[in-house]
């Protein structure tokens, strides 16, 4: 901050010049919080010029982000397959043929009676693609009520047969003999990957597009794209849509599991059948839930890390630059 005064060109003692100096000096020590008032001004002037900047794209972005995802799925209707789905025994057959998967292919690909939820693709900390979302919804309900179908048949076995049941993990093959009456649905699966469709989890570009029960119309077997704001807050679905997602998620209510006990001569235990009901939501829940693993938080949070750290390395340099000019200058 400092400045250097030639006593000999001015013709002044040398007395006289470091008296010279040193006002110079406590003058500049004056101003200087002015010249670093108006540094951060301009600082603030650029930080607002940029979210201005992020503001006009996303109104871009929403202005015409309708019109692209109408573009992206305007081939759904003639290239995905809609299946019939009886729930009470996951047999499948299909109902409109389009890019087809086999029917044994598809039943055990997203039959839930293990309960483990690997079906399920588990987004990344980047991946907020909206078809990917919308098929989760179908694909969650579809795999939450094939599980729930076959652990209220084992509760049954096991209840006729005298046991009580610990666990509804891996509660595959107790269904004959007894009677659930669960829903039948149509769904509408788009198959559009050479990757494998029983690793389902990580093949993209293979979505579930649509589901109802009755009724069906073409605007049920396509994801809704009325309005990309509502999407934000709840992902929209059609009248018929929610009718089936629904019935789906009823077959895991302690009301479900207790009629079907009855159906089955079981009258005696709807305590234990109701509490058995609510064990297995509170286990699915996790399941569905895409609870992540230790690794995966780790990693997510070494993402933000990184993304933090970034932010102000940017920040840092950037500051350091317009230092650096202004002082050259």
């Amino acid at each position: 901050m400092g400045s250097h005064f030639d006593a000999g060109s001015s013709g002044l003692s040398a007395k006289s010049a470091r008296q010279l100096e040193r006002m110079i000096d406590d003058a500049s020590w004056l101003t200087y919080p002015l010249h670093l008032a108006a540094g951060l001004l301009k600082t603030f002037v650029y930080g607002f010029l940029f979210i201005v900047a992020i503001f006009l794209y996303l109104g871009i972005w929403m202005g015409t982000a309708h019109d692209r995802r109408a573009e992206e799925i305007k081939d759904f209707a003639s290239e995905q397959t809609v299946y019939r789905v009886d729930i009470a025994n996951n047999s499948v057959t299909v109902a409109k043929a389009g890019y087809g998967v086999d029917n044994e292919d598809f039943a055990k690909a997203f039959d839930g009676c293990d309960g483990s939820g690997g079906e399920l693709k588990n987004p990344t900390f980047w991946d907020h693609n909206w078809l990917a979302e919308k098929s989760d919804v179908f694909q969650s309900a579809y795999i939450g009520a094939s599980h729930n179908v076959a652990a209220l048949q084992y509760a049954i076995y096991r209840a006729k047969h005298g046991q009580q049941v610990a666990s509804f993990h891996y509660v595959c093959g107790y269904s004959e003999g007894i009677k659930v009456q669960a829903p039948v649905v149509y769904i509408a699966f788009l198959h559009r990957t050479d990757e494998s469709i029983m690793d389902s989890a990580n093949a993209k570009y293979n979505w579930f597009t649509g589901i109802c029960m009755t009724d069906c119309t073409p605007a049920d077997f396509s994801p809704r794209n009325d309005s990309i704001y509502a999407d934000v807050f709840k992902l929209q679905v059609t009248r018929n849509q929610d009718a089936a997602l629904k019935a789906l998620r009823a077959t895991g209510s302690p009301e479900f599991w207790i009629a079907a006990a009855h159906a089955n001569g079981i009258t005696d235990k709807d305590e234990l059948f109701g509490a058995y009901a609510e064990k297995n939501q509170t286990q699915l829940t996790k399941v569905l839930g895409h609870e992540m693993t230790p690794q995966e938080e780790f990693n997510r949070e070494l993402e933000g890390a990184i993304i933090c750290c970034l932010l102000f390395v940017g920040f840092i340099g950037v500051w350091i630059v317009r230092r650096m000019y202004k002082f050259a200058h």
